[in-house]
């Protein structure tokens, strides 16, 4: 499944943050915050280093509330897990699985390392570890849907049409087009993309992108 680049290194105003933060589950204690501190030595629980550590929330807060309904994020003993600055400032609003393909190397970060982590944080959920990825990786696939119906949205209400760059982002991050349309649609949307037009416009992008791919 491509993601594409969607959340990579995302800055987000500490005002919205404040505002998903104040809207997911908070329930972490003073005294579980220093148990996860106490277990990794105070230390990265992925590189060791001991400066530079920073708690962070291995399912992102950006993602908003859509983790409640699988489960997973927020401010909780069973989210939270120190990192080093570094790991935390590049993984930002990532599927922290995706993140791992992509910049695990860089930071020196072993398969075991980080399958003992993920095995650490599914087993405080209270799940296996092939059910919590599964978890995390349903959740982001509705994040990003959500996502993409929000811009469609505010393009229809100020341009009253959708750029074919949409629709080869909804390719790229392997959405099923009308399946999210009429998941999370709103009426407008619904109707645009039964417009013959659109129904063309999306037919070719999907074989522009199918030769693509075939080529790579």
């Amino acid at each position: 499944m491509n993601h594409d680049n969607e959340d990579e290194k995302h800055k987000y105003p500490r005002k919205l943050r404040e505002k998903r933060m104040k809207a997911i589950a908070n329930t972490l204690r003073s005294w579980q915050r220093e148990k996860v501190l106490c277990t990794f030595n105070r230390s990265c629980a992925l590189t060791g280093k001991a400066s530079d550590v920073q708690l962070d929330h291995f399912i992102p807060i950006f993602w908003g509330t859509i983790v409640t309904k699988y489960g997973i994020g927020g401010t909780t003993n069973a989210n939270t897990i120190p990192f080093h600055r570094s790991i935390n400032a590049s993984k930002g609003a990532m599927n922290p699985f995706i993140w791992y393909e992509r910049y695990g190397a860089r930071h020196g970060i072993s398969e075991d390392k980080w399958k003992g982590i993920v095995d650490y944080i599914a087993e405080k959920h209270r799940m296996t570890t092939a059910e919590y990825i599964n978890r995390v990786n349903a959740c982001y696939s509705e994040y990003l849907a959500i996502r993409w119906i929000s811009d469609i949205d505010h393009l229809l209400e100020s341009r009253d049409e959708v750029h074919m760059a949409f629709i080869d982002r909804a390719l790229r991050l392997g959405l099923a087009i009308h399946v999210v349309i009429e998941l999370f649609g709103s009426l407008k949307i619904k109707e645009y993309f039964v417009n013959n037009q659109t129904i063309e416009l999306v037919a070719e992008r999907k074989g522009v992108f199918a030769a693509r791919l075939r080529t790579q």
